[in-house]
């Protein structure tokens, strides 16, 4: 089967990367061309085929040319990035109806979406669909809300659920090139992104203080993940700025499994980034989530793991208390990401059973 795929993907960030190779690897038997921002890059990177996102005329050959448009995953269907955006996904599904072409929305988020017009666009859309898999409740709620309930929906687990993780000593070989040994301080992981409003400050103040201290109550070394570079480099840097206590910085390119290795050797992780936190549920990691947006808010419920969300409440002492409470339950919360490790895994293996690939 020939696939034209479409995504977030040649933009560096190591989520959505992780979601191609995810796909990529549900379906191995299939012959994808990915619609990327660097595609030389996706081509090295993933053995497959790949043209520009917007080279208007090639996606128009292709499209005819395929089998299946797949859209998927991340939360492509919101327009708090920019209607732009949202044009540009929702676009390419409506041009893939026009050529007749079988089109599955895979693994997706959903929202938030304002606007009567891009409302009523995506409703008219999404109701022309052939299947649509989503990686939590809250969208699959948000999707019916609109009127979406023609094509088959499925509420799944975010494709990234089936990765294999890899061994303790690939994760330990990336640590000791960065000059981090492992054991000799437990680990905090923190792997913040840029805030849309003007919370940063307050926000990145209270947790700068949270994890000082952290490291002289209880001895954590802190080490910041960039999951998207620069972007996430400009937010450390506003937090160690506040920071008393020293902190790394992991400055490697990390592929999706060399992000995922490295989580895999720390002991607790603070995250603002989906993907953080998906890493940490699948290597049971202790985590809590700063919901930044309803998709952090929805993954952190959906595995029952402690989150707070961003506004003018959240405060220092609110982070500490949170934090308090996971290293007094980090066996009983290892115990209940055990059981939510797999169960991650068997709902993302669902985005790639049905019968259009």
């Amino acid at each position: 089967m020939k696939i034209l795929l479409s995504g977030y993907y040649g933009f560096g960030n190591v989520g959505d990367e992780a979601v191609l190779r995810a796909i990529i690897q549900g379906l191995p038997t299939a012959q994808i061309t990915v619609l990327s921002a660097s595609p030389q890059l996706t081509k090295e990177l993933n053995k497959v085929d790949s043209i520009f996102r917007y080279a208007w005329f090639k996606i128009l050959i292709e499209l005819i040319k395929s089998n299946l448009f797949l859209s998927g995953g991340g939360t492509l269907f919101q327009n708090s990035t920019s209607n732009k955006s949202f044009l540009y996904y929702i676009g390419l599904v409506l041009l893939a109806k026009i050529l007749r072409k079988k089109v599955v929305i895979l693994g997706q988020g959903f929202g938030p979406l304002k606007g009567k017009f891009y409302q009523g666009l995506a409703k008219a859309v999404l109701n022309r669909v052939d299947l649509i898999t989503l990686r939590d409740q809250q969208s699959y709620t948000e999707l019916k809300k609109l009127g979406v309930n023609k094509p088959p929906m499925h509420v799944v687990a975010d494709p990234t659920g089936i990765l294999n993780i890899p061994s303790k000593e690939e994760g330990k070989a990336l640590l000791n090139l960065e000059g981090i040994r492992k054991g000799e301080r437990p680990l905090l992981a923190i792997a913040v992104r840029s805030l849309i409003h003007d919370s940063d400050n307050t926000v990145f103040e209270s947790l700068g203080k949270a994890i000082d201290w952290l490291v002289s109550e209880h001895n954590y070394l802190p080490v910041f993940l960039l999951f998207k570079c620069p972007e996430d480099m400009d937010a450390a840097s506003k937090v160690i700025g506040i920071m008393k206590e020293d902190a790394n910085i992991i400055f490697r390119i990390c592929q999706p499994d060399e992000m995922l290795a490295i989580i895999s050797q720390v002991d607790l992780l603070i995250g603002m980034r989906l993907h953080s936190l998906i890493f940490a549920a699948m290597t049971q990691t202790p985590m809590l989530g700063l919901a930044y947006d309803p998709k952090v808010e929805a993954f952190m419920q959906s595995i029952e793991e402690p989150y707070l969300k961003i506004n003018e409440n959240l405060n220092l002492e609110g982070l500490k208390t949170a934090l308090e409470n996971i290293l007094q339950n980090k066996g009983k919360i290892k115990a209940n990401l055990a059981e939510k490790k797999l169960k991650l895994r068997n709902m993302a293996a669902l985005n790639f059973k049905n019968e259009y690939y």
